[in-house]
């Protein structure tokens, strides 16, 4: 994560504006799309009705909050792993932060530090793979679709154990695009990536963490909260790695 951000690189400079307009899309969407027969419920912000499309993904984004599926299962996620009164005594180190998922960690944890390599609206910029803090300093760290793009994503991994406390856990999800994980050379100049994760990703997390659980759509109730990702031209020929179907969310413990 060493490398200058591309010029279309969004720095988070407009978010909060950005966040304000959205909230005025929801009763719009939901009062022009009212005789949708696919209606779902948000987990993180309690909307119900019909669910946006972004681009070929059917039914993906929450047209209130904003979120795709994959915050949508995070949020589930983390909601089973901490009461109410567990998280207030836990403090979170959230990288590259989701806005709805720093409001829930603001209003539920103990302390939330949010951080990012470029982005000004968080509290920290930093490396990952150089994580500003002591040896066992937080309970939580959230880090999704971020492993991705570190040039040694192992000494990312390993920084991220580090900083955990006893008993904290680390959720790290990442985009699934292959049987077999692929490390790169050079940047993809398209996406930014260092590593294309595959299936195997997950063997990588067990060499710091001796336990790791995978969560996915199946784990919560899917047709209620739509977690997995539809393909409006998915058909029996469409390579599910490539066109990026898969939504798993691994937790690790130490």
């Amino acid at each position: 994560m060493n490398d200058r951000p591309s010029p279309k690189y969004n720095n988070g400079r407009f978010k909060r504006i950005e966040y304000f307009l959205k909230s005025f899309r929801a009763p719009l969407y939901k009062l022009f799309n009212f005789r949708s027969e696919n209606k779902f419920e948000c987990p993180i912000c309690g909307y119900y009705g019909p669910f946006m499309d972004k681009r070929l993904r059917k039914h993906a984004k929450c047209p209130r909050c904003g979120e795709v599926e994959r915050t949508r299962l995070s949020m589930l996620v983390l909601k089973s792993l901490y009461s109410e009164r567990k998280a207030s005594s836990l403090d979170v180190l959230h990288i590259s932060p989701e806005n709805s998922l720093r409001k829930y960690f603001k209003s539920k944890f103990k302390s939330h530090i949010s951080a990012d390599l470029y982005r000004k609206d968080v509290d920290y910029q930093f490396d990952i793979q150089k994580i500003p803090f002591p040896d066992s300093h937080f309970d939580l760290v959230f880090a999704s679709h971020v492993l991705e793009y570190p040039e040694d994503d192992k000494k990312a991994i390993s920084e991220i154990k580090r900083v955990l406390k006893l008993n904290g856990i680390a959720v790290l999800p990442v985009p699934i695009l292959h049987q077999k994980t692929l490390d790169l050379e050079q940047r993809n100049p398209i996406n930014r990536m260092m590593h294309e994760p595959g299936m195997d990703y997950f063997e990588r997390l067990k060499e710091f963490f001796p336990e790791v659980e995978i969560y996915d759509p199946e784990s919560f109730d899917d047709k209620r909260y739509n977690l997995s990702t539809k393909i409006s031209n998915l058909d029996q020929n469409t390579d599910p790695f490539k066109s990026r179907i898969l939504n798993l969310v691994p937790v690790c413990k130490t």
